[in-house]
């Protein structure tokens, strides 16, 4: 009889020691998917919140044609004493601190090509003034690109767009086997209304 006791205490030691055991190798793969959906969602909410600031950035660019071609990166003010953000101040509110996620963040507003529209599929890329051939395009980020042609103007039914780029970097790419950044560029495109 107490040979039969001391072998159920020897069972039960051996079975709470293999609970541990498949305890930690469940945890260790629960953990791992949580961390995955956490960083997908976060990936997701920047690309959303990037999206809405674009579209955002866009409209109030569309909307503001009478404004000075330096409009796009330099504050305006007007004969009254009004203040008026630029268009990358405005669409960097718009992300609300989310473009501390992105690194190399950059934003550009520009006049959109329209026989770059026309292609199939459609490439939105900067107006030029270049006369070669083929057309040279302009960086939208650079400030002093000789090809560039001011934002404003843009005339009544061409478009305006506004690109956020940037590298999004996750938490654990190591654990989850992710990337160590992932590219991030976001256009949007608008109406002039000018």
């Amino acid at each position: 009889m107490l040979a039969s006791r001391t072998a159920l205490r020897t069972a039960a030691r051996r079975r709470r020691g293999a609970t541990v055991v498949e305890g930690a190798l469940v945890m260790g793969v629960f953990l791992i998917l949580l961390f995955g959906m956490f960083e997908y969602c976060r990936f997701l909410m920047v690309l959303h919140v990037t999206n809405n600031a674009a579209r955002d950035g866009a409209r109030y660019a569309s909307v503001n044609l009478d404004k000075p071609g330096t409009f796009n990166r330099t504050n305006f003010t007007d004969a009254g004493g009004t203040v008026y953000t630029n268009v990358e101040a405005y669409t960097t509110a718009r992300l609300g601190g989310t473009q501390k996620q992105l690194n190399n963040y950059k934003v550009a507003c520009f006049a959109v090509d329209p026989s770059g529209l026309s292609l199939v599929p459609p490439v939105v890329r900067p107006k030029t003034t270049s006369g070669a051939s083929p057309k040279v395009y302009p960086d939208p980020f650079a400030t002093s690109d000789p090809n560039a042609v001011p934002w404003n103007t843009a005339v009544f039914t061409e478009k305006i767009a506004v690109t956020i780029e940037g590298d999004y970097i996750p938490v654990l790419p190591a654990l989850l086997q992710m990337p160590a950044s992932i590219p991030v560029k976001v256009t949007a495109i608008m109406g002039s209304e000018g």
